[in-house]
């Protein structure tokens, strides 16, 4: 658009710019009305999934709104771009009803360029946040966690729904209803899913190999039920729910580094593993901005006696600035010696891992500070029995920023978590179909 107005304005005897208007008009029904009428369509059929339409606006549960409103900007930032694009037609119009050389038609070629430009960083705007490609679960990327519970039992599944869309959410439910007929009958259904998540992680990490999956897959649903029920399940097949642990540990990649180094440490039988009958491990982001953060607490008791004790978490000038819980981790001793990431016929990582997150007591916290707090900041938590003996403590720092009004840093978190979601799925896909390789 801006090239055509400089072809005018070089050109003015061989080039009017009614023609030009006519042409920018022409592309503009062509190229951008469908985008437009996508927008309203996708708006639509949100509202209509999520069953929005003529609900008040307090019956909005968080997630959906969010969702939502994410869908109106979006068509909202469509129509800006449209009445530019309008904008700059309408004063090339004008500009051809006065004489070459007229000062009136200079200035109104000047404001059209102007118009092109602010409709040229629309249209950047929108193509970024755009997917690139049809979607199975559409909503999912315009998703941000909302609400959740402090205390994690089976702590994958958990953060793992807190972070789905509705839609997304009646999938998984579904499948895992699906799982039910084909689990090992010494196995809940529960402990099972929880299990499969975490072998979908190390095989995302690349930790374990396909076949060390499948062969874990077995243990779970026999060989005969594979393919249905996990492979090529019609509610969430294996790439899909790669996708779906990919986007999770994109938005809380704190609580899949305790994992992490919960796996390394029964690989080396290093202290916290050797030393201890108490496990204490938390993650906080190094950076939590507009005021916010997401602490994760793991605390594991590697005794064989049940003993409940007390979890103190202090944030100075935070909202609030002491939380005390009481907790009771199901005792589990792990092994006394270093264990390899996977075997068919011993020990391993793999199985361990999953069992001390099972057994272990999770947390998930949302802190806050005062609106006029930023800068380093610390966050202490001490683990205690209940006569008040201190078993251990340990001492976070976060970079902590004021609140800002943009959304920007929600919006770049969807952005990653979008990214690496599609990463996962394509490194499943590349075992599963090669040929259905997913663009970002």
């Amino acid at each position: 658009m801006i090239i055509f107005t400089i072809v005018v304005m070089s050109l003015p005897e061989n080039v009017s710019p009614s023609q030009a208007a006519i042409i920018s008009v022409v592309l503009t029904t062509l190229f951008v009305t469908p985008s437009a009428i996508t927008r309203n369509y996708a708006l639509w059929v949100g509202m209509g999934r999520f069953s929005a339409r003529g609900r008040a606006q307090d019956e909005h549960d968080g997630s959906v709104e969010r969702i939502l409103n994410t869908l109106t900007e979006l068509r909202l930032h469509e129509h800006m771009r449209i009445g530019y694009l309008l904008t700059y037609s309408l004063l090339l119009g004008l500009a051809d009803l006065f004489p070459i050389g007229a000062e009136t038609r200079g200035l109104l070629l000047v404001m059209s360029i102007l118009a092109a430009s602010i409709a040229l960083a629309q249209s950047i705007m929108l193509e970024r946040r755009t997917p690139r490609h049809t979607d199975d679960l559409p909503f999912l990327v315009y998703h941000a966690p909302s609400q959740h519970t402090s205390t994690l039992e089976n702590p994958l599944t958990k953060v793992l729904l807190a972070h789905l869309d509705p839609e997304s959410t009646l999938r998984f439910q579904r499948w895992k209803e699906s799982l039910e007929p084909s689990i090992n009958q010494h196995c809940k259904l529960s402990q099972a899913v929880e299990q499969i998540l975490h072998l979908v992680y190390l095989r995302g990490q690349n930790m374990i190999t396909q076949y060390q999956l499948l062969q874990e897959f077995e243990k779970l649903v026999g060989p005969d039920s594979i393919e249905e029920s996990l492979l090529n399940n019609t509610h969430l097949d294996l790439p899909t729910l790669s996708r779906l642990v990919g986007h999770t540990r994109a938005w809380q990649s704190d609580l899949f580094r305790q994992m992490d180094r919960l796996q390394f440490g029964l690989m080396d039988h290093n202290e916290s593993i050797a030393r201890s009958s108490w496990r204490m491990d938390a993650s906080l982001p190094l950076h939590c901005a507009e005021s916010r953060g997401d602490l994760f607490v793991m605390v594991n008791n590697l005794s064989t006696k049940k003993v409940p004790i007390e979890l103190e978490v202090h944030v100075p000038d935070g909202q609030p600035s002491r939380q005390t819980f009481r907790l009771t981790p199901e005792p589990l001793a792990p092994p006394n010696h270093p264990l390899p990431m996977w075997s068919n016929d011993e020990e391993d990582v793999v199985t361990w891992l999953s069992n001390l997150v099972g057994s272990a007591h999770v947390l998930w916290l949302s802190l806050a500070w005062d609106e006029h707090i930023e800068g380093r900041r610390p966050v202490r938590i001490t683990i205690r029995h209940i006569d008040g003996h201190t078993i251990g403590s340990d001492t976070l720092w976060t970079e902590v920023s004021v609140r800002s009004s943009g959304g920007d840093t929600l919006r770049r978190r969807m952005g990653s978590a979008r990214d690496t979601a599609r990463r996962w799925q394509n490194q499943a896909l590349n075992h599963a179909d090669p040929t259905k390789f997913i663009a970002p």
